[in-house]
């Protein structure tokens, strides 16, 4: 019986490595339903979605290791999923950077049961000025019951530099 893995890996970046790990995943019969591969540094760290019959697993996991010994892997199983009453929305967030701001942004998102799905973010030093601009891509899952320009208004809330809007 197939089973649904999420697998992260991390390690320093290799030529060609996602490539790899598709192709061993394939050739243990496992198929990759979404991914995310984040790149800093000269360090990498990929997350897939990944369908497999369960007792392939292990090999799969051996393989892994043996062709890439210096990499870190971890593999939890994805618990039967239920449909969501949930819409998915793009942010654009811009403000002067400050201690302890995703903190809030996160706080502010709980508060109304909004998950953070993913959130690309940058802060660039803004020279002369002698301060730093964080920007920030979230995607976000918001219940139906709230909407979007809620969630907007509540990050704005966060600041009077803090701008929002929807991509």
């Amino acid at each position: 019986m197939k089973k649904t893995f999420v697998t992260t890996v991390s390690g320093v970046t290799e030529p060609g490595i996602i490539k790899s790990l598709a192709e061993i995943t394939r050739k243990h019969g496992g198929e990759w339903l979404m991914s995310k591969v984040i790149k800093l540094g000269g360090h990498f760290t990929a997350l897939f979605e990944m369908t497999i019959e369960a007792e392939s697993l292990p090999q799969l996991e051996s393989d892994f290791e043996a062709h890439f010994p210096a990499m870190y892997f971890s593999y939890d199983l994805v618990a039967q999923r239920t449909p969501s009453a949930y819409q998915e929305v793009k942010l654009q967030f811009d403000c002067n950077d400050r201690p302890g701001l995703t903190r809030d942004i996160d706080n502010a998102m709980a508060d109304l049961e909004v998950e953070l799905e993913s959130l690309d973010s940058h802060r660039v030093a803004v020279i002369g000025m002698g301060t730093a601009v964080f920007s920030s891509t979230l995607t976000l899952a918001i219940p139906e019951s709230i909407t979007s320009q809620r969630v907007i208004e509540s990050l704005e809330g966060l600041g009077e530099d803090v701008r929002v809007s929807q991509i």
